[in-house]
């Protein structure tokens, strides 16, 4: 079944047992293109797998029409090489990384209008069911799309687990890892391609979240500079902190240097103990996965 899909990050720590899962952590995000999951000893609070399966058949700049009715025989084939994946875990959350969503807040929301909200930005698919998120440290709730072959899939592959957005929990994570650390405005930029997330923040609330399709850098640099003049943020001041598929040094970060001044990676939840084989990785690309667990989600 490997030859569906190919690991782009496969660690396991050599404690773990797969006879302990009972006393395991999952967390998961899952896309119609990619799995990533990783595992936490709640015995030692310690962080011990981090894997990331990408499927090898499908072009994310390309996509096949019928890629959404596969996502069953791509969690099939990634069990059935993993087997203690269908192991009974003390806990697990699943994310989905999509595109539609829209925040609205707690006080103009009404759950008989989940459609109505939603298809005000967004066009909805036949095959795709809403859902909404309470995210109750910001009082609001993030409504989304989902594939319904890929709610079903990660359904009968994950049972004990409720399913929510991946951008209800990049806000959350932010909030919880820096709600006490800064009390000025930042900008946190997730890059999850082909889309971007930009949310402001200062420290006691959220002042802006949205999502972008982007094809190049130039495409990040223009939103966010748009978005920053919009609000009346000056760029040179600023901090803009990077979270996701992006690198300093790489082209995005240095076409965004040309515009922001002050530039950080995300920081570790200092919370959990992490085993020395994630040192091998920089932390902030799996920012929202790795802070899945602390999430009231």
């Amino acid at each position: 079944m490997a030859d569906q899909y190919s690991f782009s990050v496969n660690l396991l720590d050599e404690s773990f047992k797969p006879e302990d899962t009972v006393n395991y952590g999952l967390a998961i995000i899952i896309s119609e293109s990619k799995l990533s999951f990783c595992t936490l000893d709640f015995k030692r609070n310690k962080f011990i797998g981090l894997h990331q399966c990408v499927r090898d058949e499908l072009n994310p700049t390309e996509p096949k029409l019928n890629q959404l009715h596969s996502v069953h025989d791509f969690l099939d084939g990634v069990s059935t090489d993993i087997p203690w994946l269908k192991s009974a875990f003390k806990l697990v959350k699943v994310a989905y990384d999509g595109k539609k969503s829209t925040l609205i807040p707690a006080a103009l929301f009404d759950p008989d209008e989940k459609e109505q909200y939603l298809t005000f930005n967004y066009a909805k698919n036949q095959d795709e069911i809403i859902l909404a998120d309470h995210l109750v440290p910001l009082d609001a709730w993030q409504i989304y799309t989902v594939p319904e072959p890929l709610m079903q899939s990660a359904r009968l592959f994950f049972p004990r687990s409720e399913l929510v957005h991946v951008s209800s929990l990049i806000i959350e994570s932010v909030w919880i890892n820096y709600k006490n650390h800064i009390s000025t405005p930042h900008v946190f930029l997730h890059i999850r391609e082909p889309l971007f997330d930009v949310m402001i923040f200062d420290g006691r609330k959220m002042i802006y979240f949205n999502t972008f399709v982007f094809a190049n850098p130039d495409d990040v640099a223009y939103y966010l500079i748009f978005i920053l003049e919009q609000l009346n943020f000056n760029p040179e001041k600023i901090p803009v902190v990077l979270l996701g598929n992006i690198d300093p040094g790489d082209e995005l970060s240095e076409l965004l240097l040309r515009y922001v001044r002050h530039i950080e990676t995300g920081r570790r939840n200092d919370s959990f103990r992490y085993s020395y084989i994630l040192n091998q990785l920089p932390h902030y690309p799996w920012f929202p996965l790795l802070n899945f667990f602390s999430c009231g989600l």
